[in-house]
């Protein structure tokens, strides 16, 4: 596999091992409003070349720490199946970043990797659970449901569902939906399996802090609810992935890029301090 450090920079390069891989994955065919996601992985990698490397909340320099990205050149489900089916083995020995894209490559991730017995965390402004959207069954609006197959999940900041997806919810046993980062959400979270893996959509954070999002909606999580939500799901899990999804930058707007960077730099750093 291709390796750079173009997240970060090189001095995130392990000094012993791999520990974590970013990649990126510029798919975008189905989104229905504003576009721009393909575009996505690059400005976040662009933008993360400006984060500090201390993290000072968890008292954690990432330097030396064994982060790499790998530039496998996806364009296409099949491309990104194919890329994790090849491997497999050496991803599943690291923790697995993947930078969208649009929402529909999380089951595709899911179904290539094959993680045994886990939950799935989604964070998003949006239900993603429609049976087909547009015609198309694999649409990013329907990437939730796609994802059901491969474990339980619970649903973080979601806002706004349609008629359909409000009785889906209603009617599964498998699949939680929480507004707010509460009481309610972190009991579901809790009862997931130990081991989990985690799908971001940035649109679940509030846009006045985030606004170059394909279909924003205000309401959203706020900076310290959203490293609140982090910290628990990485000391209470075992997180196996992530995926960070349905950035869609603008010419004139780097701060939602650099926001997006930090995200995945908050993440990542929770992940090491637990010792991933």
């Amino acid at each position: 596999m291709k390796k750079s450090f173009d997240f970060l920079g090189p001095e995130v390069s392990g000094a012993d091992r791999d520990r974590v891989y970013v990649i990126p994955v510029p798919i975008e065919w189905s989104t229905s409003y504003q576009k721009g996601t393909a575009h996505a992985p690059a400005a976040i990698l662009e933008a993360s070349r400006q984060v500090e490397l201390y993290n000072q909340t968890l008292g954690l320099d990432l330097e030396r720490s064994g982060i790499a990205t790998l530039d496998p050149e996806i364009g296409s489900k099949e491309e990104l199946s194919s890329f994790i089916t090849r491997h497999r083995p050496e991803l599943m020995s690291v923790f697995p970043c993947f930078i969208g894209g649009e929402h529909s490559i999380t089951p595709w991730i899911l179904e290539a990797l094959r993680p045994d017995r886990i939950g799935i965390v989604w964070l998003d402004a949006h239900a993603d659970l429609r049976e087909s959207y547009l015609g198309e069954k694999e649409n990013h609006a329907c990437a939730a449901r796609n994802s059901l197959p491969f474990g339980q999940i619970v649903e973080v900041g979601v806002r706004s569902y349609s008629k359909e997806e409000g009785a889906f919810l209603a009617g599964s046993d498998r699949i939680v939906a929480c507004t707010y980062w509460d009481a309610r959400a972190r009991d579901a979270v809790y009862a997931l399996p130990d081991r989990v893996y985690l799908s971001i959509d940035y649109d679940v954070i509030d846009p006045s802090l985030l606004r170059a999002v394909g279909t924003p909606e205000p309401d959203g999580l706020q900076w310290d609810t959203l490293m609140d939500l982090l910290t628990f799901v990485f000391s209470e899990k075992t997180v196996i992935g992530m995926d960070a999804v349905e950035l869609c930058p603008k010419e004139s707007d780097e701060v939602s890029n650099f926001i997006a960077a930090k995200v995945l730099f908050e993440a990542i750093s929770r992940l090491l301090s637990k010792g991933g």
